[in-house]
């Protein structure tokens, strides 16, 4: 369960480290969420690294990020599905056309047809009326006279009989003409008008098919839109997130500093105490033959002193200290005899303690303790494995652990090497 805490930050400036961050999460949302999840979850020991509120914004943007990338897949198809509808409706509507047209067309000839075939008809009846009116061609008086008649009589009339009868089988052969094509016109008009009513019925579902897509296209725009802009603000509570985890860095950058200033100053003062008296015999080791008692053997440590990858940042960072896994309101121990330095609380250690434990084999060395859920003691001088605290999760801690860490002439060291 480790955590930023006198965190160093190596050969990067605070601006590099936002721009780097942000060209990472620039990257295709599904894959970049899948990294940061594996980078958080690969070690649960090392979730303290991180922020809740960075967590947070990751995931809410992540999140987020998804829905994006879902609704712009929802209304690329949608407005795919809107330009097909829209194709079949305009071809539907120009077939409709050309039909309609054909039907006009076919109407007017039929109508021409049916005029034509009137007046034929009217010839018809013409001749048929003066036939019967001269008593017909064919009666045996009229044969015995045109036979009768002699020379060019005879002649003349023959001539005209055939001619009455060639008009005769003329109009009759047009009028026939006539009824085939308006036959014909008319079954055409038929299938035309058939296709029509068919065309007409498709233009009517194309016509519906288009406003849905046009209304569900719509739809997936605005809800695009809408995620678009939970989008932007997730990415500036995001921003305002990492910002805040770079002035974290720098604060504790700043309080690694003030705290080993503090314990300089102290060593100092014990230096000046100490000169023209007899050097002091030499703290006795425990029965480990270590000088510190660890609030448990190195073998039960949960998360190691060292570095590791901010998984959001992308910045190398110190451990510096080791974890204890305990339950909450487990006592703390003092790990040697020495003096409390300070008792406070802050953001990232939460409740916390420091104890200085004076020269050992030449080193000023200290202890301290974080995260703590009550004090025993906040002042004065102390023994070891007396009473100090109760192990807690205050401060930046995913659950009740101890963040155990050693200083060695105000330098953060491997509490593992200085404990059994």
């Amino acid at each position: 369960m480790t955590r930023l805490r006198r965190t160093t930050v190596g050969l990067v400036t605070a601006g590099l480290l936002l721009g780097t961050a942000g060209t990472a999460l620039a990257d295709d949302p599904g894959s970049q969420k899948k990294k940061v999840d594996q980078a958080i979850t690969s070690s649960v020991k090392d979730l303290d690294l991180v922020s809740s509120d960075l967590t947070k914004a990751v995931s809410a943007l992540n999140a987020t990020n998804g829905k994006v990338t879902a609704a712009r897949t929802t209304f690329n198809r949608a407005e795919g599905e809107l330009r097909s509808a829209t194709r079949h409706h305009n071809d539907v509507a120009g077939q409709l056309k050309v039909a309609q047209s054909d039907e006009t067309k076919n109407t007017n000839a039929l109508k021409a047809n049916q005029r034509a075939q009137g007046r034929t008809k009217v010839l018809v009846g013409g001749l048929a009326r003066q036939t019967y009116m001269q008593g017909g061609m064919g009666r045996l008086e009229m044969t015995l006279q045109v036979l009768s008649s002699g020379g060019s009589e005879v002649t003349d009339n023959l001539s005209l009989a055939d001619i009455v009868l060639r008009q005769q089988n003329g109009v009759l052969h047009r009028l026939s003409g006539q009824q085939a094509a308006g036959t014909a016109t008319g079954n055409r008009l038929t299938a035309i008008r058939t296709r029509v009513a068919g065309l007409k019925r498709e233009s009517s579902a194309a016509v519906t098919r288009a406003s849905r897509a046009r209304n569900s296209a719509a739809r997936a725009k605005t809800a695009l839109e809408g995620l678009q802009r939970t989008q932007a603000a997730a990415a500036t509570t995001l921003k305002a997130r990492k910002d805040k985890e770079l002035a974290d860095l720098r604060w504790l950058r700043g309080e690694s500093t003030r705290l080993q200033r503090v314990l300089d100053a102290r060593a100092r003062a014990r230096a000046k105490a100490a000169r023209g008296r007899p050097a002091p015999a030499a703290p006795a080791p425990g029965s480990d033959g270590h000088f510190l008692a660890g609030p448990a053997p190195k073998s039960q440590i949960a998360s190691p002193f060292g570095y590791r990858m901010h998984p959001i940042l992308g910045i190398r960072m110190l451990h510096a200290g080791a974890d204890f896994a305990f339950g909450c309101g487990a006592p703390v121990y003092a790990s040697a005899a020495g003096d409390v330095v300070e008792a406070g609380h802050n953001s990232i250690a939460g409740n916390n303690i420091v104890v200085d434990h004076g020269q050992v084999s030449g080193r000023s060395l200290a202890t301290q303790y974080e995260h703590l859920s009550a004090f025993a003691v906040r002042s004065g001088h102390v023994s070891k494995g007396q009473l100090i605290g109760r192990v807690g999760a205050t401060g930046r801690a995913t659950g009740c652990h101890l963040h155990y860490a050693v200083l060695s002439n105000g330098q953060y060291v491997d509490p593992a090497g200085y404990i059994g």
